[in-house]
């Protein structure tokens, strides 16, 4: 008996056996669990693999004459180790994009961060949270709410001071008038009020600073609208916030672009909405996006979160979106540069582009659609450049002559997007792209409007605004409707400020 054991340790078929049948079973789970695939095409995957298993084995154990014996031995054990190894990668890539899904997909009840601070004057003699006493005032933002202004109460006391006397603000202008004239020791904003403000006080960041702040979160339900991605017209938001880095917090929602797509009819409407468009905001109820609504800038909802982005272009169009896509400014960088760069088409020549085809990385593709300043009719230029984009990264992932690195465009994507598809919902596109390689067409539009000053529910004083130009959201919604497959002449009005 102890001989037969020890004659299976020294053999090596022992643990290319284990090995093969190890790495089979995991792969067997994964491509289960990964759901790509119908049951007949998985069954297919399992019976093949299932015979290859058994003819490895018939070479490593079977045989009767010596010479071929060996031969056959040598074979199977050389197929038996590559496939493993080659089963082994395989388990481990199913894994890797099945986190890969995981880690960009927010399906279910979504959460909204943002993060509070206690800034004073960059002179003060206050240095932290401790310096502060009940003596001193305080200039707290109407849109600060009583459950985050206890949090900081708690804050500044753990840290050894004492909350100070609290004055409540209606406008961001108020605030920044008070920190500059004195007439406050301290201030409690949200953070992403600091870039609303910066753009009428371009100093504020250097006059003030921060020296105490706190995270919040609040959670609000999800407000996607599942769809067969595969064979169902859908609707996505893409959002793009003015940001660098992480997407776990609110900002401004800089880049605003409606997503008509037909997967049956391989068709793409990019719809460009200007982010000073002035419609009433829709939070949804929810205490973080105030009053329901309440007119302002469109970029501003997305200081309340996506869902509140959504919401509101759904009221204004009258239409229902199925999904959004969060990105920021390094999202543009990142996923430019994993597909290897883009080629964008301008229509002017300005600054570092000219007219024509540009080679872009993610830094210049980046420089092409924050530009515009450089244009006479600026955000609206910029809205066209930013759908330009969109368009050359759905051309270049489309190309059968694409050869780019595949675990790299994952991880990359893992990092710069957030968006609400369901993981199933992922994969379904995944497998549609890859047997498919549908040719998509990718049409582009726009809605515009006129300028003017108006009351900002946000900033709490008049902004800059863009009112929209009513015609012009018709027009676009009858193009949402023919791709939608809703017919002509089905759209309901929008919402006329």
């Amino acid at each position: 008996m102890k001989k037969t054991i020890l004659k299976y340790i020294k053999d090596l078929r022992t643990y290319i056996t284990v090995l093969l049948a190890g790495t089979t079973v995991w792969f067997a789970v994964r491509l289960i669990l990964f759901g790509m695939l119908d049951m007949l095409q998985c069954g297919a995957v399992l019976l093949i693999l299932a015979l290859l298993d058994a003819g490895v084995f018939l070479l490593m154990y079977l045989g009767k004459k010596k010479g071929k014996k060996k031969l056959r031995r040598r074979i199977g054990k050389a197929v038996g180790a590559a496939l493993g190894v080659f089963l082994a990668i395989a388990s481990l890539g199913l894994w890797t994009v099945d986190s890969f899904l995981n880690g960009i997909t927010v399906a279910g009840t979504d959460v909204v961060r943002k993060d509070l601070s206690v800034i004073v004057p960059e002179d003060s003699e206050v240095n932290s949270e401790a310096d502060l006493t009940g003596e001193m005032t305080m200039a707290v933002y109407r849109l600060v709410s009583e459950e985050e202004r206890a949090s900081l109460s708690e804050g500044i006391e753990s840290g050894g001071g004492t909350c100070p006397q609290t004055e409540e603000y209606d406008s961001l202008n108020e605030i920044a008038e008070a920190l500059y004239e004195g007439a406050v020791d301290a201030a409690v904003i949200d953070e992403p009020s600091r870039s609303v403000i910066e753009d009428e006080w371009p100093d504020f960041s250097e006059k003030t600073r921060v020296i105490f702040s706190i995270s919040t979160e609040q959670e609000q339900e999800s407000v996607s609208r599942e769809a067969d991605v595969t064979s169902e017209p859908f609707l996505v938001l893409i959002s793009g916030m003015d940001t660098y880095g992480s997407l776990d917090r609110t900002a401004r929602s800089d880049v605003n672009i409606l997503a008509a797509v037909n997967p049956a009819e391989a068709k793409i409407l990019l719809v460009s909405i200007p982010r000073d468009y002035y419609v009433p905001i829709m939070s949804g109820g929810s205490s973080i996006g105030g009053r329901d609504g309440s007119m302002d800038k469109l970029t501003h909802s997305g200081l309340f979160g996506a869902q509140c982005t959504v919401r509101t272009l759904e009221n204004f169009f009258d239409l229902e979106i199925n999904y959004y896509v969060k990105v920021n400014f390094s999202s543009v960088v990142d996923i430019v540069d994993a597909v290897g760069g883009i080629t964008v088409e301008s229509d002017i020549a300005f600054g570092q582009f000219s007219e024509g085809s540009n080679e872009c990385n993610g830094e210049q593709a980046l420089a092409f659609v924050r530009e515009r300043y450089a244009f006479e009719d600026g955000d609206r230029q910029r809205g066209r450049n930013q759908m330009k984009v969109i368009e050359a990264i759905v051309d270049k992932l489309s190309s059968p002559e694409l050869n780019y690195d595949y675990a790299k465009l994952f991880e990359t994507v893992q990092e710069s997007v957030e968006m609400n598809f369901t993981n199933e919902d992922v994969k379904k596109l995944i497998q549609m792209e890859v047997a498919e390689r549908p040719a998509w067409t990718v049409e582009t539009t726009s809605v515009t409007g006129a300028d003017a000053h108006d009351y900002s529910y946000y900033y709490g004083s008049d902004l800059y605004v863009m009112r929209p130009d009513m015609d012009s959201v018709e027009a676009a919604k009858e193009k949402i409707a023919e791709v939608m497959g809703t017919g002509t002449g089905n759209a309901a009005e929008a919402k006329t400020p």
